[in-house]
């Protein structure tokens, strides 16, 4: 492909989206263009802090309800209140996961809260050694910190809160108890790193003072052009993120010969779907917050008519790929649905990095996942 140049596929559909923006009728006014210093204040304020909030209610929630799930002794009630606080968590961390700069990537939190891939099962193994060794001291307040990042978040907790064979809480003996205690111990975890992780950001000196007062005496931002690179490259790398995750992985296991199954994440809890559908839902408020909109090239009208289509899409796609996986897997309306994500999050990826980040002066680098 020549460098600058988007796939042949993609201007394909192009061009029948110039047609259809032609007939459709006269222009709407155009978006305003925000400064980049714009543009990260409200990535922070509208996007950022809010869902940070959301994130540390949610883990709190966590906490006290597998709490409740072993003071009430597993109950079916409690376990599922459990459930459905942990399905919270997913979705509200589904919207922060490609943050991958500031607090979240200092003490290891990132994988703290949620540790994947995990091809080899590291969480699982790690977690079997943990429940052998029934070690009291690793029950107290703070005690997970110090353990393997494997079985301090979710992926640990989900292993313990969705086994069908031992339900959370049920037993009677020390084994059953300390089980639960330490589900217990690894959501309280789970809710300590989230508030790090909000406190990181929202204190006196946090990270977002840090991000808007970029300067030469400003240790870690010179200029406004280096703190939109971060809030822009984590678009870019959760629209990444989303494709190689869960769309590649699942479309080239329905389409290998025989067919294989995925591992996905969360599909332990049924939550796979959630925790994507959360992840495109927060990447689509993240591009409205910068303001992406106002810089497609004026040369280039077609955008205009491509971008909201390929996000509507993406959207709908989202939201039916779990119902598709469990009822029609392998069908044509499930891999189109595939192909169609795929295409969809390759070309609003390619039109940031190439075409719309350029026109708004913003130097994306590499990218972290891919060098790219």
């Amino acid at each position: 492909m020549i460098p600058g140049r988007l796939p042949k596929s993609l201007r394909a559909v192009a061009a029948g989206l110039v047609v259809a923006g032609f007939a459709a009728g006269p222009a709407q006014a155009l978006p305003i263009r925000k400064s980049h210093a714009t543009m990260v204040l409200d990535t922070i304020d509208q996007f950022l802090v809010p869902r940070l909030e959301a994130l540390t209610k949610a883990s709190g929630g966590l906490a006290t309800s597998v709490d409740a799930v072993c003071k009430a002794g597993g109950d079916e009630t409690s376990r599922k209140a459990a459930a459905a606080a942990f399905g919270d968590t997913v979705r509200a961390w589904g919207g922060l996961d490609f943050i991958r700069f500031g607090p979240a990537m200092r003490a290891h939190r990132l994988e703290r809260i949620f540790f994947w891939p995990d091809p080899r099962g590291f969480a699982s193994r790690q977690l079997n050694g943990l429940l052998a060794a029934k070690k009291p001291e690793l029950l107290a307040p703070g005690a997970l910190a110090s353990q393997s990042v494997a079985v301090q978040g979710l992926t640990a907790l989900e292993i313990l809160l969705f086994d069908e064979k031992n339900p959370l809480g049920a037993g009677t003996d020390e084994a059953a108890k300390y089980r639960c205690a330490l589900a217990a111990a690894i959501a309280a975890n789970i809710h300590a790193v989230a508030g790090e992780i909000h406190a990181g950001w929202t204190g006196d000196d946090g990270f977002r003072r840090k991000m808007l007062t970029a300067g030469s005496d400003n240790a870690l931002y010179k200029d406004a052009t280096e703190t939109v690179r971060e809030v822009a490259k984590a678009l870019a790398t959760g629209l990444e993120l989303c494709r190689d995750r869960f769309v590649v992985p699942e479309l080239t296991a329905v389409t290998a010969k025989p067919p294989r199954r995925a591992r996905l994440a969360f599909e332990p809890s049924g939550l796979t779907g959630d925790y994507l559908e959360a992840s495109l839902v927060a990447l689509k408020e993240l591009y409205e917050a910068i303001g992406f909109d106002a810089y497609v090239p004026a040369d280039k009208p077609w955008m205009t008519n491509f971008l909201p289509t390929a996000w509507k899409s993406l959207l709908a796609d989202g939201a039916r790929l779990d119902t598709l996986r469990k009822t029609e897997r392998g069908s044509e309306a499930h891999l189109h649905a595939l192909r169609k994500m795929r295409f969809d999050l390759g070309g609003i990826r390619n039109i940031i990095v190439k075409e719309l980040a350029p026109n708004a002066d913003i130097v994306m680098g590499f990218n972290e996942l891919d060098g790219d």
